[in-house]
């Protein structure tokens, strides 16, 4: 019997790779028809190799949440609509102006053209397929694997973003249990029911998300001893220039007449960056992570996902 491929059959960093490069590949798209594809790909990961754990269980909030970013970029054209001529009336609705005491009134509704509508839906496809991509990851990646595979240089920021990402699923399972919890005891399930519903839910997933990192703190790990100063020195140089080299060409990118100079900056900050671990790990470890091994899972996986990321940069998705 052939062996079924999992979540946990790839590593956690194999699965957000993958997420943030689909996210990529939908935040530079102007196309519709590849936003649903990604969306589509999204879902059809989460349905494939989905586990029962804890952070599979909020595939339903970040689909609804999809769903309602979508709606809401077509309301807002609809409701603000900017009127073009040269553009065929899909929706004829009665228009009126608001003076706001300053600036040009704001023009509401009106003849909604069928570019304006289509313009909507394709900004909100592409935010739900940002979603749905780093909602496939949380919920297929494992966050306690994904920080106790993480690098001690690495273990104070991997520390917040797991805290961060394992989040949200935790405040779905809360909810579960506080809902379940409140139906045993005859309690209303109204709108009366915040207020005794969103405190215990918070309390809840802000408390197990910290024990996530409050437990590997406690068995100490990625507690380093003391770097000589030139060793610090370079550290904090090689990270200054990494993120600055990061933010730069980030923004050269967004610009988008300065392609060539912000790829250059991208690069150099991300050999800053592996310059920097390099460095911090030189120090003497205490304790020790454990490095998940990469599978023929990982490399199919992450073959795709730089596949995707050179399709990306050289515009078949624009």
């Amino acid at each position: 019997m052939a062996k079924r491929f999992t979540a946990s059959t790839a590593s956690p960093l194999t699965w957000w790779l993958f997420a943030v490069t689909m996210a990529i590949v939908a935040g530079v798209s102007q196309n519709a028809m590849i936003q649903i594809l990604i969306c589509a790909a999204a879902l059809f990961a989460i349905l494939i190799f989905r586990e029962e754990a804890p952070w599979s269980r909020s595939v339903k909030f970040y689909l609804f949440l999809a769903g309602f970013v979508v709606i809401a970029r077509v309301l807002f054209r609809i409701v603000f609509n900017i009127q073009n001529p040269e553009d065929t009336t899909a929706i004829d609705l009665p228009g009126f102006s608001i003076n706001l005491g300053f600036g040009p009134p704001v023009e509401l509704f009106g003849a909604v053209g069928i570019q304006a509508l289509t313009g909507g839906a394709t900004d909100g496809l592409r935010l739900a397929a940002i979603i749905l991509s780093i909602g496939m990851a949380s919920s297929l990646a494992n966050p306690r694997a994904l920080l106790k595979s993480t690098p001690s240089a690495l273990y104070e920021i991997a520390s917040a973003i797991s805290v961060a990402i394992n989040l949200a699923p935790q405040m779905i399972s809360s909810l579960q249990r506080v809902q379940k919890a409140r139906s045993l005891r005859g309690r209303s399930k109204g709108l009366g029911s915040m207020a005794g519903t969103v405190i215990p839910v918070l309390e809840d997933a802000i408390d197990s998300s910290l024990s996530l990192a409050a437990s590997m703190d406690s068995r100490g790990f990625g507690r380093r001893g003391s770097l000589s100063k030139p060793l610090v020195l370079g550290a904090r140089l090689s990270s200054l220039m990494a993120v600055g080299a990061l933010s730069v060409g980030s923004f050269a990118l967004l610009v988008g007449q300065t392609q060539t100079l912000g790829w250059v900056l991208i690069a150099i900050g991300i050999v800053s960056s592996f310059a920097s671990i390099r460095i911090n790990s030189k120090s003497q470890i205490r304790t020790r992570f454990e490095p998940m091994k990469l599978q023929f899972f990982d490399a199919l996986i992450l073959s795709l996902s730089a596949l995707l990321l050179i399709a990306a940069i050289l515009g078949w998705f624009a």
